[in-house]
This record gives C-alpha cells, sequence and structure tokens, in this order.
C-alpha cells in the first residue's frame, strides 16, 4: 500500500498565497481564528497585514466587533457610558467586564499626591475640585479626543498630559503634552495586531513658526512628539472631530470647501476639494474597496438617504465626485420610531461609520443603520444622549495572537 503525503507537506505545497485566497472566502472572522490556530503553516499565512486588511474589507460588517458607542454625558452627569450594540452572550461578558467609567484612570492635576478633592461620586463618576488652584469643580477631568480599535485618546483638562486607555484591559499609557502653542486637533492610529503599539498625532496652527498647520506624531515606541509635517498657508480646522481611512487622517477646515488629510506613512499633508454637500451636511471617510482600488470615500445622508460619494483625481491633483450608492428613504421610519414628524427639524449628523454602521444624531437621539440590513436602530433617547460626545467603540481586531507582518506581502 502506497503511503500518504504528510499533511505538513500537503500543506507546503499550497502555499501561503493559495492560502489567504481561501482563508479570505471564509465566512466569519471567528472562522478564521480558528483556521489559523490549526497549525503552523495556517498560522504563518494568517500573519499577513496584507491579507488581514483584504479580509477585514471583504468582512466589513463583522471585524472589528462593534461593541456599542461610548458617550460622554452632561456637566450634571457626566459618567461616561457605552451604549451596547446587539451582542452575542460571549461578546456581552466580554463588555460587562470593562471600565467604561474610565475610573482605572488616574486623577492628575496640580501638585502633591491628592491635588483632588471628592465632592459627590453618586453618578459614578467623581465630580472633582482642583485644591491647589481653586477653580471650579471639574466633572470628568478627562475628555476623549479620539477613539481608534478598542482604545482611546484622552486629555486632562487640567494637566493637559495625554493618555491612550483600553476600557477592555483597564490599560493605559501616559503621554507628555505635545509640544504646540495652539492645538487644534488630535488623531490615533492604532496597530491591528499589537495591542500596545500606536501612533497618536496633534496638529496645531503656529506652523513651526510661520503660518499654516504643524503637526506633530508620538510613537507608543518612543514616547516623545517629534515634527511630522508642515502645510503653509492659512488654515483653520473646523470644529469636528478626525476621520481616517487608507492610512490616512482627515480634519474638515471651516467653511466645509476643502478638508486636509496626513499621510501617515509618508507624514505629508494634502489640500482636498470637498462635494458641494460638504459644507452644510456632515459625514465620515469610509474604506471600500481592495488595497488597490484607489479613490476616496464619503459617506453622508442626504435626503433621509445614506449616499457615498467617491473620488478620483482627474490627473490635475483636483478630485472629481461622483455619487456611487444610494439607499431608500428613512422618513417614514425615523417618524415611526421617534413618534414624531417633528425630527426633520433637527437634521441628522454623521457621527462616524464604524464596522459596516453609521451611526447618527437627531438633537438628543441616537440612532444607527446597518449598511448590510439597512436596519435603522434608536439607541439611546433624550435622558440618554444629550451629548456632543460620541465615538463608535470597537474591539481591537485582529486578536493579538495573529499578530500580523508585513512579511508575504
Amino acid at each position: 500500500m502506497a503511503r500518504t503525503a504528510p499533511v505538513a507537506d500537503t500543506i507546503a505545497v499550497l502555499g501561503d498565497d493559495l492560502l489567504r485566497e481561501v482563508f479570505l472566502h471564509l465566512p466569519t472572522p471567528a472562522d478564521l481564528l480558528r483556521a489559523a490556530l490549526a497549525c503552523k503553516p495556517f498560522l504563518h499565512a494568517a500573519r499577513s497585514a496584507r491579507f488581514l486588511r483584504r479580509f477585514r474589507r471583504r468582512h466589513p460588517f463583522a471585524c472589528p466587533l462593534l461593541l456599542g458607542c461610548f458617550v460622554h454625558r452632561c456637566r450634571e452627569d457626566p459618567s461616561p457610558l457605552l451604549l451596547p450594540a446587539p451582542l452575542p452572550a460571549a461578546a456581552r461578558r466580554v463588555v460587562e467586564g470593562g471600565d467604561f467609567a474610565l475610573s482605572f484612570l488616574p486623577d492628575l492635576g496640580s501638585s502633591g499626591p491628592d491635588p483632588w478633592k471628592v465632592l459627590d461620586s453618586r453618578s459614578g463618576w467623581p465630580l472633582l475640585w482642583d485644591r491647589a488652584s481653586a477653580e471650579q469643580p471639574v466633572a470628568d477631568p478627562w475628555k476623549v479626543l479620539d477613539c481608534r480599535n478598542g482604545r482611546l485618546l484622552l486629555r486632562n483638562r487640567v494637566s493637559r498630559e495625554l493618555a491612550v486607555a483600553d476600557p477592555l484591559t483597564r490599560r493605559w499609557v501616559s503621554l507628555p503634552a505635545p509640544l504646540a502653542e495652539r492645538p487644534v486637533g488630535y488623531g490615533l492610529v492604532t496597530d491591528d495586531g499589537c495591542s500596545s503599539a500606536f501612533q497618536a498625532f496633534c496638529v496645531s496652527e503656529d506652523g513651526g513658526g510661520s503660518s499654516g498647520l504643524r503637526a506633530q506624531v508620538l510613537s507608543s515606541s518612543e514616547l516623545r512628539w517629534a515634527d511630522a509635517a508642515v502645510l503653509a498657508g492659512q488654515h483653520t480646522l473646523a470644529d469636528s472631530r478626525v476621520m481616517q481611512a487608507n492610512g490616512s487622517l482627515y480634519w474638515k477646515l471651516k467653511g466645509g470647501e476643502r478638508m486636509v488629510a496626513l499621510n501617515t506613512a509618508t507624514m505629508a499633508f494634502s489640500l482636498l476639494e470637498l462635494p458641494d454637500f460638504a459644507r452644510q451636511f456632515s459625514f465620515d471617510v469610509i474604506e471600500k474597496g481592495d488595497d488597490d482600488a484607489g479613490g476616496l470615500y464619503l459617506l453622508t445622508m442626504l435626503g433621509f438617504c445614506v449616499e457615498v460619494w467617491g473620488g478620483w483625481d482627474d490627473g490635475s491633483g483636483v478630485l472629481t465626485w461622483t455619487l456611487v450608492e444610494k439607499s431608500v428613504r428613512f422618513q417614514r421610519a425615523m417618524a415611526e420610531m421617534i413618534r414624531s414628524s417633528q425630527f426633520f427639524r433637527h437634521g441628522l449628523v454623521v457621527i462616524g461609520v464604524v464596522a459596516g454602521v453609521v451611526f447618527l444624531r437627531n438633537k438628543d437621539r441616537l440612532l444607527s443603520i446597518d449598511l448590510e440590513t439597512m436596519k435603522l436602530r434608536l439607541l439611546a433617547r433624550k435622558d440618554k444622549c444629550p451629548s456632543t460626545l460620541m465615538y463608535p467603540y470597537t474591539m481591537a481586531w485582529p486578536p493579538s495572537c495573529l499578530n500580523p507582518t508585513e512579511q508575504g506581502m
């Protein structure tokens, strides 16, 4: 009887590229993880950073796992909370084990071992008084600046120091205050495989001694700020959150005609012309297609429809915008869900798009639309959502055991 070839030899014949093509068609991230842990050749093939990026884009509604929306409430009740998304039992247990009130963070104040006096803690988050400066009470000393891949970038309102924190593991890293005269924007870029690796960005209007925007970057490997890029000219960032896609950070400029992009690989600024709707309506930058698809995609809500616009360089450095997707109208569904036809007066503000879900604010209400099923969901009414600080929150993906690398590109 002829001997059967060893399994390891058969797998080696397939090669990493063919294995990755097979893995790409697995239906869920859980299936990929089980396959990767089956043997060393499978794990080696799945650890390619390029492959994991392709897998995320092919399964945008399943990875990373959306846990909910992180909300900072009003001054009268400043305790942060997580408005949960519909989750399986295992994911709910993970959320319940986290500390989304951020009580594990230190209360950095003026000086001394205990610069704060607790005035009230009934809400679950202490209301503090700065003893040294005798200023007004500080409700919630930490402000969220950005939220990416399960980690928060925060700034202490008193000391101006920064921190990167993970509410699920209760781990945090203290960062020095950036060397900037007038910081106007922040961003957080996280590593998809290593939970401790990240880059923090700060954009200021001092321009390094000349008029313009100046970007500084801090890496988790060094924990010190360094100059990254300068954009000359008069540019004022709008009072809006940072957006992120395709390895770049984006901030909308005042007036809405343009936005500034910072490529986090080349550390170069660029100015992008925006479509007309961007002057009046909110949007988010999203990833769409494979790595080499090119183009820039914006998602917005126009006429109670979800619209996706694609922008392509016409060869002269100017983006040409085209409507590429449009959903059904949600006006009737919203009226029935909110039980009022007056919601249209307040419009719909796009908070962000994460894991295939778009989050919207209608005055004091928080809603979401699943982009795969187009199902509308009311997440919070006025009594729980009187906030302008809301961040879609996901569990870090892939799990650290995959530890993606750039090998096998």
